[in-house]
């Protein structure tokens, strides 16, 4: 039988307060005292930059910065700099991953086949590049000519920026754009890499696409390639007196077929 994993839908929520949640989380699942936990939510619109980030790639100076009022946070994640906002699923596991896996590339692959397999489900085709970490498509989601060279008819849907201590507790996770308001993206150079579009769900299919669409695909992706078994508790108390909107906790069944 697999393993429990607990999954948390804890709707919009300040970044600064996840940053509290996951160091509580990780030194409970190190103890013990919980089981793997998948936090699901978005964050008000904000910049990360991770350490492999530097200041050259927030492409408008720290005056304009700070008259669009945007949070920034400098963060242990791998990666370079992001753009989190609402309309894009961010999910945080804490996992003991000595159990799943044994070092962190191998963790960064689970989870890019856990993306992959979560947006074929949506019937979207998305796929590594070379030397790339994160998820592309095709934009539009039509296959170019070639065979998947980068190019300006690809397109960035998802990155990933992880963190794994000493004992081997994982943090920070991977964040999909579901209906972002992609031109903040523009400010930045995403992930460190030049010249590269990103893209969206909403963007793909050309109408409306909603979070809660993607969610149940991507728990079910998750304990699929994890080998899991996924058990719903509600929002912590904490953060649903935060300051965002936290809506109601996402329902699931350890049976629930995510139909």
């Amino acid at each position: 039988m697999n393993a429990s994993c607990e999954i948390k839908w804890l709707g919009q929520v300040d970044y600064g307060q996840t940053l509290e949640l996951q160091k509580e989380l990780i030194a409970k699942r190190l103890a013990n005292q919980i089981p793997d936990t998948v936090l699901l939510l978005e964050h008000p619109p904000t910049y990360t930059i991770g350490v492999d980030g530097h200041r050259q790639h927030l492409l408008i100076s720290e005056q304009e910065f700070a008259r669009m009022d945007l949070a920034c946070y400098r963060v242990n994640r791998g990666g370079g700099i992001f753009y989190h906002s609402p309309g894009q699923l961010v999910v945080y596991p804490i996992l003991k991953l000595s159990r799943n896996c044994c070092n962190y590339h191998d963790y960064i692959s689970l989870l890019e086949s856990v993306i992959i397999h979560a947006l074929a489900m949506l019937k979207v085709r998305a796929f590594r590049q070379q030397g790339q970490r994160g998820i592309w498509v095709f934009a539009g989601n039509v296959p170019a000519p070639g065979s998947g060279q980068l190019d300006s008819s690809v397109a960035k849907i998802s990155s990933i920026g992880v963190h794994i201590t000493r004992d081997n507790i994982s943090s920070h996770g991977f964040w999909i754009n579901v209906n972002p308001n992609l031109q903040y993206f523009d400010l930045i150079v995403p992930g460190g890499v030049k010249d590269r579009l990103v893209t969206s769900l909403q963007h793909i299919f050309q109408k409306p696409v909603q979070i809660g669409t993607v969610i149940k695909p991507v728990i079910q992706s998750f304990c699929e390639i994890f080998e899991l078994e996924p058990v719903t508790v509600t929002p912590e108390p904490a953060l649903a007196r935060g300051q965002g909107p936290v809506r109601e906790a996402l329902t699931l069944r350890p049976d629930d077929k995510f139909n």
